[in-house]
Order: structure tokens, then sequence, then C-alpha cells
């Protein structure tokens, strides 16, 4: 029941719009060659659901993460993508998978993030490292 109620409260926070399951986006990703930005948070954990709403969903509406690609996965209905993505047990986190000249690259972000944060953490992405 908690896990609908959480659903119900994401889509209507959301605006209705809801990321693409990892997989989906992973291949949206790889085929546009756009970075794969990934959160991993659980419905129980605060500081996720505050990202999702203050940090991503912001960011999304404005335009931009119009060039990547987001999607959610949650520790508890995934814990062995959780476990494969994640560095550490905190949450929430961000994970970035980014084009480079020598191939895909990780960058990450851990715990309750900024829009500013985000941010950089795109530009470093962006940006081919030498």
């Amino acid at each position: 029941m908690v896990h609908v109620a959480m659903a119900f409260l994401l889509a209507v926070t959301a605006g209705g719009k809801t990321a693409p399951d990892y997989e989906t986006a992973l291949a949206e990703s790889q085929h546009a060659s756009k970075p794969l930005v990934v959160l991993i948070g659980a419905p129980w954990c605060a500081s996720c659901q505050v990202m999702k709403r203050e940090t991503i969903q912001p960011m999304m509406e404005s335009g931009k993460l119009e060039h990547v690609v987001v999607t959610y996965v949650d520790k508890d209905e995934r814990p062995e993508l959780a476990h494969q993505l994640m560095k550490g047990e905190t949450l929430p986190q961000i994970v970035v998978f980014a084009k480079q000249p020598e191939g895909w690259k990780r960058f990450s972000l851990t715990g309750m993030q900024s829009q500013g944060r985000m941010a950089e953490l795109l530009r470093r992405a962006a940006t081919p490292l030498r």
C-alpha cells in the first residue's frame, strides 16, 4: 500500500511524467550517444524524494536535462542493479555514464544534490577527459 501511495505521489509531483525504466533509458542513451543519468534511491528515502522533486524535476521542466537520458532505479525493487551501479550504500546516488573518446565513462555524486551540483556533474561528464 505504501508503494502504491508513493507511486501516486511521485506521478503527481512529476506532472504525470515518468522516467523510462533502466534498460529502455540505457538503450536510448547508447543509440543517441547521450549521457545516461541514473538516480538510485528508495521510496522510504526522504532525501531521494526531495531530490526527485526539487532537483531532477525542475531541471527536466526547465530543459536543463534535455541533452541527457534520465532514469530512476529503486534500490528495493532492483537490488542487484542498484548494487552494480552504486558505490557504497548511501542514498541517493546519482550516476552518469557519458561517452568519451576512450569509451563510456562513469561519474557520480552521493547524497542529496542541488541543481548547481547536478549541473557541475553534467559539465564534467560532457567534457572529454584528457
